[in-house]
């Protein structure tokens, strides 16, 4: 299964419009469905936005930080993200044209480059089987930042993930379910965290994807989590 991002258009304030193609291929799942899951994360700060899917709304006032999922029939969708509040048909921040697969379970992201423009990001997520007592973790940085190191832990302990740079996606890493201290440093240290401690509780059989979002240098890096069975 497959999600195509055809047409990637930034189009925020000052930054000149820009096009590029994405193609991704998720894991196989264990059962297909009818619909696709698609989650949409926004990550830019101080954007209120309205997402549009074949000019219809999809999710309406999403503000930074939020996360929300949707069941997409399979087909071909012309996604648009407008500031909240503005017309309908006026020029987008941010569009896509997607083609979502049967069973797909995928994320898009509106988010910051690492050198602060506003962009979209496709990722496809797993849904294979996870070991019975573990969940499934996975981090994406995709924030204006460094490479960054990721502990689910005292910084004794080896690092979750590490040298993470935007947009970069983890390898899944299955974990225990409990609850553990998620902390953010920037690549080779362990002093100064700039994300957490935050306290992730896991919970057996579910995915967690832990998005580093917002800007270092603008004071608003943070995270949103997505999780799902």
């Amino acid at each position: 299964m497959r999600l195509r991002n055809s047409l990637i258009a930034a189009t925020l304030a000052t930054v000149a419009s820009g096009a590029g193609l994405l193609a991704i291929s998720a894991p196989a799942a264990q059962a297909t469905s009818a619909k696709a899951e698609v989650t949409v994360v926004h990550g830019i700060p101080n954007t209120p936005v309205t997402v549009y899917a074949n000019n219809r709304v999809l999710i309406k006032d999403f503000v930074f930080g939020k996360t929300d999922s949707v069941a997409l029939n399979p087909g071909k969708y012309a996604l648009a993200i407008r500031p909240y509040g503005a017309a309908p048909k006026s020029k987008s921040i941010l569009a896509a044209t997607v083609n979502v697969t049967a069973g797909e379970n995928a994320t898009v992201v509106a988010n910051l480059t690492a050198t602060g423009a506003p962009t979209l990001n496709v990722f496809a997520n797993p849904t294979t089987a996870i070991p019975m007592g573990d969940a499934r973790v996975i981090v994406r940085h995709v924030a204006e930042a460094p490479a960054v190191d990721v502990y689910a832990g005292p910084t004794t302990s080896p690092a979750l993930v590490t040298n993470l740079v935007n947009p970069m996606s983890s390898s899944p890493a299955n974990v225990p379910a409990g609850r553990y201290p998620i902390s953010v440093y920037p690549t080779g240290t362990t002093t100064a965290p700039v994300i957490g401690p935050a306290s992730l509780t896991l919970a057996p059989d579910t995915t967690y994807i832990v998005y580093a979002i917002g800007s270092l240098t603008g004071k608003t890096l943070t995270v949103a989590v997505q999780s799902y069975k």
